[in-house]
């Protein structure tokens, strides 16, 4: 399912108008519908901003499984989660750190 479909089906799950999710995800009513609508793709911080109104995790909003050649694992899953609730400067912090450590030699 196309990630316009599927917002449109979880919201709609939810009892929520297009107004009514936009106001709780701040963002503006036609980004919803542009993005039910297929016209325009999500960014990230969009995407963590509609699923934290949605009240699910990113994963579920955007089913990244259905985009790899492999399953995410569990603790890969969490990961994406836990980097979509954090704000800008704390996604920014934590791929500071992550490349720190992938530089480091053993």
């Amino acid at each position: 399912m196309d990630i316009g479909s599927k917002l449109r089906y979880l919201r709609k799950a939810r009892h929520l108008s297009s107004v009514e999710l936009a106001q709780r995800a701040n963002v503006s009513q036609s980004s919803i519908s542009d993005i039910e609508c297929n016209r325009r793709s999500p960014r990230l911080n969009t995407l963590s901003s509609l699923s934290r109104a949605l009240g699910l995790p990113l994963s579920e909003l955007l089913p990244v499984d259905d985009l790899l050649e492999h399953p995410l694992k569990e603790e890969e899953r969490e990961i994406l989660d836990l980097f979509g609730r954090m704000n800008e400067s704390q996604q920014k912090n934590l791929l500071e750190l992550l490349r720190s450590f992938s530089s480091q030699k053993n």
